[in-house]
């Protein structure tokens, strides 16, 4: 008596289908628990660096108290006594040019933000230059230092950095500025330094 079930498409035509494809390439897996382990070792790592990895955040969305970790491209965390958070100059070029990550404010940081501001310019206006956008931000930026850090800048062990806008970001459309404050040696922060005095 002749089978009654329908030919597989793999003997029909000479060809499977998709669901015998990976059926297929399933069982071959299963006889290799090396290959499974090692593909749930790396889809995992993966997906654990994904979801632990901190949101960049551009100067824009700044806010007060917030906590950064800023990657300046000159920083220098392995000759002892270096600037491990780079310059200042470094440091404000890449938060405005690729932003940066939001630290934890009780562990190590770069920077804090004391106080965030708005330029005034209109869109299509000329880069003024560079004092021009920052002198009307230096005396409320230290008036935010002394109110946040309980002592003004002079003599502090801490930084002021009003950080504007520079030509290319401006060029861009970029007007967000904020006051920020770090360390005067280039070495990272413990923790938030709101009501310090140091």
């Amino acid at each position: 008596m002749p089978d009654a079930r329908p030919a597989r498409e793999r003997d029909r035509y000479a060809r499977a289908s998709l669901r015998e494809l990976l059926g297929g390439e399933l069982t071959t897996l299963r006889a290799h628990p090396g290959v499974i382990a090692l593909l749930v070792f790396m889809v995992g790592g993966w997906l654990f660096l994904t979801l632990t990895r901190p949101a960049v955040v551009q100067v824009a969305d700044l806010r007060t108290g917030d906590c950064l970790y800023i990657h300046a491209a000159d920083a220098d965390t392995d000759t002892p006594g270096a600037r491990a958070t780079g310059t200042t100059t470094a440091a404000l070029s890449s938060l405005y040019e690729h932003g940066t990550e939001r630290a934890r404010c009780d562990g190590s940081l770069s920077h804090e933000v004391m106080r965030t501001f708005v330029v005034p310019g209109d869109a299509g206006a000329p880069f003024p230059g560079t004092a021009a956008v920052e002198g009307p931000w230096l005396g409320p930026c230290a008036e935010a230092f002394t109110s946040w850090v309980g002592r003004p800048e002079e003599g502090s062990a801490l930084e002021l950095v009003v950080a504007v806008p520079d030509e290319h970001a401006w060029n861009r459309g970029v007007r967000a500025g904020a006051c920020l404050v770090g360390s005067r040696d280039g070495q990272f922060l413990p923790r938030s330094v709101k009501g310090s005095g140091r």
